[in-house]
């Protein structure tokens, strides 16, 4: 039977620490001059470096979307917030914008009705105008003064371009103004260059007045301004109505059908003037030589 052997000794002195660390700091000091000529340990950095920059993307990569997700959606929430406040911004520019340029419309009309007023002697109140009435059939505007400021049916009504109309119905602080363009309205007109007198109609269009069977005359030409006669005692001699826009001949080939463009509408923004004339003067009548023939009427000229 064979026994442990006598050569092997398991409590045999071991080497002291200082001669261990000698030998594994001279091994390594080797490897690493080795491996500085050599190269040698390259590929088993390379690929503890991939593996280390592996684990580092897995691990971190969680963590990391979550804060790209964050701050994309924070700067989008950011985009949004900017886009409606510059939204805002310009809502507020443009209304601005806007009532600045009805200011100085109105800066602008306000100033030509003044021009308006100081050409004619009769005496004229500004009003605004409140609202339309014209509803197809009939052009008219509400006003904003009534019998409690001296407002009369028949006064005319003129704008900063011309003149407007007629008030046709008046209570105590409003009254009723009916345009020239209206189909019921008539008005004695001047032709300015061939001193043709006549008497235009509304044509219910809101933009074209007529003037029908004139005595047949080359003198009145396309361009040619319109305005009051005022031989009607009503409204005064020279408000603007119009330009001749066609002259054709009539039916009958001796006199002439003339069409003109009106002066522009009363607006729901703007002003009138009301011209505070008697509505209840009569025109002069001026008689004629008594005739040779005694059953002729005599005439009053207009």
């Amino acid at each position: 039977m064979l026994g442990p052997s006598k050569h092997l000794k398991f409590n045999a002195p071991r080497a002291s620490s200082f001669t261990s660390f000698g030998f594994f700091a001279f091994a390594a000091i080797l490897m690493m001059v080795v491996d500085h000529q050599m190269q040698v340990m390259e590929p088993v950095r390379s690929g503890f470096a991939w593996v280390a920059d592996a684990l580092h993307t897995g691990v971190t990569a969680p963590s990391r979307g979550i804060e790209e997700a964050a701050e994309y959606f924070q700067s989008k929430s950011k985009l949004v917030n900017e886009n409606e406040v510059l939204k805002k911004r310009l809502a507020e520019s443009e209304m601005e914008r806007f009532r600045l340029g009805t200011l100085s419309d109105e800066n602008r009309v306000l100033k030509e009705m003044l021009q308006q007023k100081a050409l004619y002697p009769v005496h004229s109140v500004m009003f605004e105008v409140r609202r339309a009435l014209s509803d197809g059939f009939t052009q008219r505007y509400q006003i904003n003064g009534g019998s409690d400021d001296g407002v009369e049916v028949g006064m005319p009504v003129v704008t900063e371009t011309g003149l407007a109309g007629q008030i046709i119905h008046v209570s105590k602080r409003s009254s009723q103004v009916q345009l020239i363009q209206d189909k019921n309205q008539e008005v004695p007109v001047l032709f300015t260059e061939s001193h043709v007198r006549g008497i235009v109609r509304g044509t219910g269009d809101g933009d074209t007045l007529q003037s029908r069977d004139l005595p047949f005359s080359d003198k009145i030409r396309v361009g040619e301004k319109v305005v009051t006669s005022g031989l009607d005692g009503i409204y005064p001699k020279g408000i603007p109505v119009g330009t001749v826009t066609s002259v054709r001949p009539g039916e009958a080939g001796s006199y002439v059908d003339v069409s003109i463009a009106a002066p522009k509408s009363i607006g729901t923004s703007e002003y009138v003037l009301v011209m505070f004339v008697d509505t209840e003067s009569k025109l002069p009548q001026v008689e004629e030589e008594e005739p040779a023939d005694p059953q002729q009427r005599r005439k009053a000229k207009r």
